[in-house]
């Protein structure tokens, strides 16, 4: 078997779509089996469609239709029993679990002192405190194999705040945090943990119209409009990433090729963090 990270598990949360998705099938391209997670429906106070079971299966027949095994599980990130019996089960099916990937993840907006409570904590149990449940979850198995890579998914948000975002910039900021304490505590045993910080990416995220149309400002945004505005966020003249550049990030650092590697957070950013 040929592949960075052949013969390894993969856990993946948020896979049913979008970065999770391209993460999956990178990491399948390479040689991995992989646990898929996705909630599998619409998360309450979010604004665009949401993840569907059926995209899930999807996923799952796209890893094995590159050879590899798949094993799709719908779960809730904010629900740790669920995430704790898909790790279990993943580790019965697949033998261990070698790669964590951190990829769901919710968006609402509005005015910092206009958002609900419920948009608010919403935000912060799928965004962050799902994150640190899954890595919960997948920490002891890794532990006791002595290795393990975990990468969580942050932002450019990770770093500096967006008018309209506070919720999410106060999550993706958790993010970061938490990437450096379970990189810290886990060193010992061998298992790193890192973090991809995208710019724009090219999701169901942000490519939904009600989206577009509050960051311009009008109703019945363009797209040449969009474009217009990610280019004078980010320092290269291109709008936004792929979700395959976010999956080639994850790549590196889950594989041997990161092996010294952890506690770090890897801008994808198109260097919109120069400015």
């Amino acid at each position: 078997m040929t592949g960075r990270v052949a013969g390894k598990v993969a856990f993946v949360t948020g896979a049913a779509r979008g970065i999770g998705r391209a993460c999956a099938l990178r990491l399948a391209e390479e040689g991995a089996d992989v646990a898929l997670l996705d909630i599998g429906r619409a998360v309450e106070t979010v604004p665009y469609e949401g993840a569907a079971a059926s995209q899930l299966e999807e996923t799952a027949a796209a890893v094995r239709a590159l050879g590899r095994r798949a094993e799709p599980f719908i779960a809730d990130v904010r629900d740790a029993a669920a995430l704790a019996d898909a790790a279990r089960q993943t580790v019965a099916r697949l033998g261990r679990i070698d790669i964590l990937v951190a990829a769901a993840g919710i968006d609402s907006w509005g005015a910092a002192w206009e958002l609900t409570e419920d948009q608010w904590q919403a935000m912060l149990d799928v965004n962050l405190t799902g994150v640190w449940k899954t890595a919960r979850a997948v920490a002891p198995i890794m532990v006791e194999q002595g290795a393990g890579a975990m990468v969580f998914i942050g932002s450019v948000l990770s770093h500096r705040a967006n008018k309209d975002f506070a919720h999410y910039t106060v999550a993706k900021h958790g993010v970061l945090g938490l990437t450096r304490a379970f990189a810290l505590e886990l060193a010992p045993s061998m298992v790193r943990v890192n973090e991809v910080d995208p710019t724009a990416v090219a999701t169901d995220m942000i490519m939904n119209q009600r989206y577009i149309d509050r960051m311009i400002g009008h109703e019945g945004a363009t797209m040449d409009e969009v474009r217009e505005r990610y280019l004078r966020w980010n320092q290269m003249p291109v709008p936004w990433v792929e979700t395959v550049d976010i999956a080639n990030a994850v790549l590196f650092l889950a594989s041997d090729e990161a092996r010294y590697i952890t506690g770090e957070s890897l801008l994808v950013d198109l260097g919109a963090m120069l400015r």
